[in-house]
């Protein structure tokens, strides 16, 4: 039997399922990834941060999704989510925000550019996205953007910039000495990767 071909990019807007999620049975604060691929990294910090942490993990390619439900299906602390994250962003972490769990960290890695003008508000980072997700995320949410696209890092530093989000911060090293698979890939080819942190804490609408 053939191997089914996972698509590198795939439209978020293209699945409209609408996801919720009640939250954990726990009050430990949440690490969020969006975009998992094949789970390198995220798998990297539930080994550091098992027994503390729990964990979120958004992969819009249902092959790679699955892959992910099944190795960390005897994690409790783990719940894997496919279909489009930015639309299901706020019915995912709103509930465990309103119960003051804390959502600690989302990182953001190596998403797809969508470089044409007509196809930007696929992207994660936009400006429907912040707007919404200012009204209820909170201010000490540290969120981690890593790109090898220096378009689109200028791009979204623009929007982030325009949305007067503050305390942004440039870093040079891969988050918990962990690379994802695509970012080893890229710096082995010598490309370069551009970083930064920063929490919405003052949203412009």
């Amino acid at each position: 039997m053939a191997k089914k071909r996972v698509r590198h990019h795939v439209n978020p807007m293209s699945d409209r399922t609408e996801i919720s999620f009640k939250g954990f049975d726990n009050d430990n604060p949440i690490i969020v990834d969006v975009g998992a691929a094949s789970g390198e990294f995220i798998s990297k910090l539930i080994e550091l941060k098992t027994e503390t942490h729990n964990f979120i993990i958004f992969e819009i390619r249902k092959p790679l999704a699955k892959k992910l439900e099944e190795k960390f299906k005897n994690k409790n602390n783990v719940k894997v989510f496919t279909g489009d994250a930015g639309r299901n962003f706020e019915s995912i972490l709103a509930s465990s925000v309103k119960k003051g769990i804390k959502i600690e960290e989302i990182f953001i890695n190596f998403p797809d550019p969508w470089f044409k003008d007509r196809h930007k508000k696929r992207r994660f980072i936009n400006e429907s996205f912040l707007d919404n997700v200012s009204a209820w995320i909170q201010v000490e949410t540290v969120w981690i953007f890593q790109t090898d696209q220096k378009e689109l890092f200028q791009e979204t530093l623009q929007l982030l910039d325009e949305k007067k989000i503050s305390n942004i911060r440039f870093f040079d090293t891969s988050p918990y000495n962990t690379q994802t698979k695509w970012e080893a890939a890229k710096v082995e080819l010598g490309d370069k990767i551009y970083r930064v942190k920063f929490n919405i804490d003052n949203i412009k609408i």
